[in-house]
C-alpha cells in the first residue's frame, strides 16, 4: 500500500487504515472463537437433546434468522449513525449472548432461543465493519483489505472448530462451551482502543432517493442476487461439514470420540484454506475483476458441492483433498462481492445496500442449513445409529451447489452491463 494512499484515505486523528484494520481482523477472530461450538458438537447434541436432523439444523436457521435481522436493520442504520457506534456495542452483545448460550443452552428449546440471541447481537460487528473498511480504502485497495477482513472471520471459525472438538474429547461438551464463549469478551474489548481516535461518521440519505439509488439500480441487485446464492452454499456447508466428516470416518470402523476429533480438527483445516483463500481473491479481484474473480471460484465451490456428499465410504485421503478445495473456494468470493457492491452504490446508501444484500442473501443463507437436515432425513429413513452415523448425503450437497449455479450466471450478466466498469478501477 502506497504511502500517499494511506494519507488519503486517513480514518481519523492519528489512525490510519492499516492500524483500524489490523484491530477490526482481531476483533472478528477472537469475537468468532465462539461460533462454531454447536456445529462442530452436533451428532452429540442430537444425542443429548433428542434431536433429528432437522431440528438441529433449525438451530442454525435461527442464528442465521437473528443475523439477518440485526443485519438488515443495523446495516441500514449506518446510514446515519456512525457503524463505529454500532459495531461496539454490537461487538459488546454478542460476547455477552455468546457466554449465555454457553451456560444455559441445555435442550432444543433453550437451544433455540439463546443462539437466536447470538445471531441477533453478531450483525451489528460485519456490515458495519465493511463501511468502515470501505470509507478508509480507496477502489483499487478495497477487495484486499476486505479479503483480510473476512479472512480473519474464517480463522475465528476455524479456531473455534478445533478448540471445542479437543476440549470436548478431553473433558465434556459442557466445557468446550464455556472456554470457546469466554475468549469474545477478549474481541469485544479490543474495538474500544482501536477505534477510539476515529472520527464520527454519518452520511443523513434522502429516503424518497433510496428507490432510485438502489431498488433501480440493476447492477447492484444482480450482485445482490449472487451473493445470495454464495450464501445459500456457504451456510449449509459450514452448518454440516462437521457431522459429514464424522459420518465419514465412523463408516471407516472410527471411535465416536476420535471421529468428533478428526471432524472438528479438518473442518478446522478447510476454514484454514478460506483465511487464504478470501485474502488471496479479494487482492486478484483488484487486479483482475470483481466478477471475473467470483465465477472462478463459484464454479470451484459449486463443483465441489457435488462431489463432497457422494465421497462418504471411500477413501478418507479423497474426501480430505475435496475437502480442502471445498474450504479453499466456498468463501473465497465473500468480500470481493462486498467490495464490488460499494462501487456500484452511492456512498450515501451503502449501508442500505448492505442491509438489502442481508435481507435476500441471509435470508437464504438462514433456510439452507434446515433444507439441508430435510433432504438428510428424507434420503435417511429411519434414526441414526447411537453413534449418530447417517449413511447418505450426496444428495444434501447437490441441493447446495444446484441453488448455487444461479451466482456465476448474475455475475455473466452484470459483465455484460456498462456499469461493471465501475469496480476494481475499472476492471470487472
Amino acid at each position: 500500500m502506497g504511502g500517499s494512499a494511506m494519507n488519503r484515505n486517513r480514518s481519523g486523528p492519528g489512525l490510519a487504515p492499516h492500524a483500524m484494520l489490523t484491530g477490526l481482523c482481531a476483533s472478528r477472530l477472537f469475537l468468532y472463537l465462539s461460533l462454531q461450538s454447536y456445529a462442530a458438537l452436533i451428532p452429540i447434541l442430537q444425542q443429548e437433546w433428542q434431536m433429528s436432523n432437522t431440528a438441529a439444523g433449525s438451530i442454525m436457521s435461527v442464528y442465521h434468522l437473528g443475523f439477518l435481522i440485526s443485519l438488515v436493520g443495523l446495516s441500514a442504520l449506518t446510514d446515519w449513525i456512525s457503524p463505529k457506534k454500532v459495531y461496539l456495542a454490537s461487538a459488546v452483545a454478542f460476547a455477552v449472548a455468546s457466554l449465555l448460550f454457553a451456560l444455559f443452552a441445555r435442550s432444543y428449546p433453550s437451544a433455540l432461543l439463546l443462539r437466536f440471541l447470538m445471531g441477533i447481537a453478531v450483525g451489528g460487528t460485519y456490515t458495519p465493519a465493511l463501511k468502515l473498511i470501505s470509507e478508509a480504502f480507496s477502489s483499487t485497495l478495497r477487495g484486499r483489505a476486505m479479503g483480510l477482513f473476512i479472512a480473519a472471520g474464517s480463522l475465528g471459525h476455524a479456531a473455534s472448530l478445533a478448540v471445542t472438538g479437543w476440549i470436548a474429547a478431553a473433558y465434556d461438551w459442557r466445557a468446550a462451551f464455556v472456554v470457546t464463549s469466554l475468549i469474545p469478551l477478549v474481541g469485544a474489548a479490543i474495538p474500544f482502543v482501536v477505534l477510539r481516535g476515529l472520527a464520527e461518521r454519518t452520511s443523513q440519505p434522502e429516503v424518497r432517493a433510496l428507490k432510485q439509488e438502489l431498488f433501480a439500480n440493476r447492477p447492484a441487485m444482480l450482485m445482490i442476487a449472487g451473493y445470495s446464492a454464495h450464501t445459500w452454499e456457504l451456510e449449509a456447508q459450514r452448518t454440516w461439514t462437521p457431522a459429514f466428516l464424522i459420518a465419514c470416518v465412523l463408516a471407516l470402523g472410527a471411535t465416536q470420540d476420535a471421529a468428533l476429533q478428526f471432524g472438528a480438527t479438518f473442518t478446522s483445516a478447510m476454514y484454514i484454506m478460506g483465511v487464504f483463500s478470501t485474502a488471496i481473491a479479494g487482492a486478484l479481484s483488484d487486479r483482475w475483476g470483481r466478477t471475473a474473480v467470483i465465477i472462478a471460484m463459484m464454479a470451484i465451490s459449486i463443483a465441489c458441492s457435488f462431489a463432497f456428499g457422494w465421497l462418504i465410504g471411500g477413501s478418507l485421503v479423497l474426501v480430505m483433498a475435496v475437502g480442502l478445495c471445498y474450504g479453499f473456494s466456498v468463501i473465497a468470493e465473500s468480500p470481493v462481492f462486498s467490495s464490488g457492491l460499494t462501487e456500484v452504490v452511492s456512498p450515501a446508501y451503502l449501508g442500505s445496500a448492505y442491509g438489502l444484500r442481508s435481507l435476500i442473501g441471509f435470508g437464504a443463507g438462514a433456510l439452507s442449513p434446515t433444507v439441508f437436515g430435510l433432504i438428510l432425513d428424507l434420503t435417511n429413513p429411519g434414526r441414526a445409529d447411537a453413534a449418530g452415523y447417517l449413511p447418505h448425503w450426496g444428495w444434501a450437497f447437490s441441493m447446495l451447489g444446484l441453488v448455487a449455479l444461479s451466482g456465476p450466471w448474475m455475475m455473466f450478466k452484470l459483465r455484460a452491463l456498462p456499469e461493471s466498469r465501475k469496480m476494481a478501477g475499472g476492471k470487472r
